[in-house]
């Protein structure tokens, strides 16, 4: 009987532990995870802080799910180190776990900028359950919060302190909100209707320092100003979690290095999720990291599957305002490009094309249906079907200007 061990319970730990499942029957899958529940739904932590979500809806995956599929699963039993020349997990608690084969989907960890204060009371990021309660708990007393970073959980994680009573103000180093997923038309009407709720933004702006004061906290930007703050929320991004990754001196790059079948430079170590990089590329989204799961649970479990990549897609609610980034969002106006905009309506659509008129990408603002056909048409045959040409009416075709 072979002995699975995968550490971490996200969403790359639970495809791979599936599909492991589905190809081996018989063997042994423990699931090491440093929280104290099943796994959850991580986007969802914003509506947790809202409390429009009590924390037992945000859990995908209860006991019942892997007792049915005869994963152990050890709750708050963090792995603390490997010993690769005898195959063994050793957790914190001292306890030894051998394996034959070992997933490593550890996940990443909120990424702290080295800023004097961030370590102070009331400074705060968001990456768990245990972080959102924490938030939620300390945001009862604290009307003021400055959020540092615009990212999307950030900018969610802010909606729901604003609807629960908070004044947010948002400092970004970029000069425009999300610039993973919108070109610069996008982020500006993004921009007006998230001001129009009662958001404030610095962009452009460094956080040099977080003080405090006698009304609380201060944090001083680049441009001289300070902004008071009850409470500073810090959502500048993830990094890898490479602890383990070190101790099995697994080659490293922006992440752990994986080939296609998902296999480290150890031949019995697979990695899979916000832990790893694939052909040079660290994707950081929930639905590579489901993928890479599954192929690394099938390779493990004796099968055969090819991780090619994922197609960069992020459908979303900020502030719930539907956006969809896919593919080449061409910020810089390299490519051809349909540009479709209603302002009072809070609609923008882009498609951006190739030079033989397929498609590489799109962003869609307020318009979920918009994306659903764009979506199907890149999946189909990249080619735009009359459906999605009647999105872009004849007048409102704008050609592209920093040429291909």
């Amino acid at each position: 009987m072979k002995r699975f061990v995968i550490i971490g319970n996200g969403v790359a730990a639970n495809s791979a532990a599936e599909a492991t499942r589905k190809q081996d029957q018989a063997a042994s899958i423990v699931m090491f995870s440093r929280e104290s529940h099943g796994f959850i739904y991580t986007p969802a932590l914003p509506e947790l802080l809202s409390g429009e979500k009590a924390a037992e809806k945000l859990i995908v995956h209860d006991s019942r799910w892997y007792a049915r599929r005869e994963i152990d699963l050890r709750l708050d039993c963090p792995v603390q180190d490997i010993d690769p020349d005898r195959r063994v997990v050793i957790t914190a608690q001292g306890g030894e776990e051998p394996y034959d084969i070992l997933l490593l989907a550890t996940g990443g960890t909120a990424f702290m900028p080295p800023l004097p204060g961030v370590d102070l009371p009331g400074v705060c990021t968001l990456r768990t359950m245990a972080d959102a309660q924490r938030i939620r708990a300390m945001a009862g007393s604290r009307r003021r919060l400055v959020l540092i970073g615009g990212g999307l959980l950030g900018l969610e994680a802010g909606n729901g302190l604003r609807r629960d009573g908070a004044r947010v103000e948002v400092v970004e180093v970029f000069p425009r909100l999300l610039p993973r997923q919108t070109d610069p038309q996008a982020a500006k009407q993004l921009q007006g209707l998230l001001e129009a709720m009662g958001f404030v933004f610095h962009l452009g702006r460094k956080t040099l320092e977080i003080r405090e004061t006698t009304d609380g906290l201060e944090v001083a930007l680049d441009n001289g100003n300070s902004l008071a703050a009850d409470m500073v929320l810090i959502s500048a991004g993830v990094r890898p979690e490479l602890t383990l990754a070190q101790r099995l001196q697994l080659e490293v790059d922006k992440a752990v290095r994986v080939d296609d079948r998902m296999r480290t430079s150890r031949e019995e170590v697979y990695a899979a999720g916000d832990v790893c990089e694939h052909r040079g590329r660290y994707y950081g989204i929930w639905p590579a990291a489901m993928e890479q799961g599954r192929v690394a649970g099938v390779n493990m479990g004796g099968g055969s599957a090819e991780y090619t990549g994922t197609t960069p897609s992020n459908s979303l609610k900020v502030a719930s305002i539907a956006l969809t980034a896919f593919g080449t969002i061409d910020a810089e106006e390299q490519h051809p490009a349909m540009v479709y905009q209603e302002q009072d309506k809070g609609i923008y659509r882009k498609l951006v094309l190739d030079e033989n008129g397929l498609i590489l990408g799109g962003v869609f603002l307020g318009d979920e249906q918009g994306s659903r056909v764009a979506l199907a048409a890149l999946n189909r045959d990249r080619r735009p079907d009359n459906q999605l040409l009647g999105l872009f009416p004849e007048r409102s075709i704008i050609p592209a200007t920093g040429g291909g």
